[in-house]
């Protein structure tokens, strides 16, 4: 990996993917950092990438494994659920 990654992992139908969608898309525009936008419901090798990072993303999903969920390579952290720009922005810059 030479890179590193701000990753959103979300599900296609997921309705709280597409809720927060606008906020990502204001994240984007507002801070020029993107994120890298994982589908996990119908693409098995970024759904195996998040199982890699279970015990990582779990805990911040309250103890499963769901979407939408966001991961940081550089600080090993994660967020998930209902976010809100503060919280996205302070996710990515750690």
């Amino acid at each position: 990996m030479s890179e590193k990654r701000l990753i959103w992992f979300h599900g296609r139908e997921c309705p709280h993917c597409r809720k927060l969608a606008p906020v990502v898309e204001q994240f984007e525009a507002e801070t020029g950092i993107k994120l890298e936008k994982l589908e996990v419901w119908h693409n098995e090798e970024n759904a195996k990438l998040m199982r890699t990072l279970a015990d990582i993303i779990a805990p911040a999903c309250g103890g499963d494994l769901g979407v939408p969920a966001f991961y940081n390579e550089v600080t090993g952290k994660a967020i998930c659920g209902r976010i809100d720009m503060a919280k996205l922005v302070a996710w990515a810059k750690g």
